[in-house]
């Protein structure tokens, strides 16, 4: 497939599964299996590899300070139903937090283990389960759950969530240095992964 007709087939996969995500949240709403029914189309979206070629996601090489970069593939104009592509080397690893919104992480290549945690009555976290996301695999969060993410080495996973990363602006993190919840700045930075900026 040549590369602007690769371009074309992913935005119109991308459409059609984020209208049938919109679809699903309105009738199952922001629940379990609302969430777990998001996850699974994305499972099926990450299942057309041809579209996702590793080499229009470059991972941060030594230039950069940094050891992921975050790529927009879609995004409502009202800042809803945002989904990325994450594309990460080296080591990356976040601390316990939730999102606020609902949020689904599907694996395409590589390996990103996700910890889920609840909260205990001293006020900290307590791990409770895990998941290791790669090809074929997701997890489903809904707005109060709790992970941490932790990835070595290189790995393109899908990031989907009920509103844009920039608008994530309440997100917790537990610190676990200091024993204390801490807010999350919102992310900034996401590199622009659509071709049809017309519509998402």
């Amino acid at each position: 497939m040549e590369e602007n007709s690769v371009s074309q087939a992913r935005a119109e996969a991308v459409a059609a599964a984020m209208d049938e995500i919109r679809e699903i949240e309105a009738e199952l709403g922001v629940t379990r299996a609302g969430v777990e029914a998001i996850r699974d189309r994305l499972v099926e979206l990450s299942s057309q590899r041809e579209l996702f070629p590793l080499t229009d996601f470059p991972t941060p090489d030594d230039s950069v300070n940094e050891n992921s970069f975050m790529y927009r593939l879609a995004q409502d104009t009202d800042d809803r139903f945002a989904l990325y592509a994450q594309a990460s080397s080296g080591h990356v690893e976040t601390p316990p937090h939730n999102h606020t919104t609902w949020a689904v992480v599907v694996g395409f290549d590589g390996q990103e283990l996700n910890r889920f945690y609840e909260r205990t009555d001293e006020g900290g976290v307590a791990e409770v389960d895990h998941h290791l996301v790669e090809s074929g695999t997701g997890v489903a969060m809904l707005p109060d759950d709790l992970h941490s993410i932790h990835i070595d080495g290189t790995a393109l996973n899908f990031h989907c969530y009920g509103l844009a990363l920039e608008r994530l602006d309440g997100r917790e993190y537990y610190d676990s240095d200091n024993g204390e919840w801490k807010i999350f700045k919102s992310t900034s930075g996401i590199r622009e992964g659509r071709t049809n900026l017309q519509g998402c």
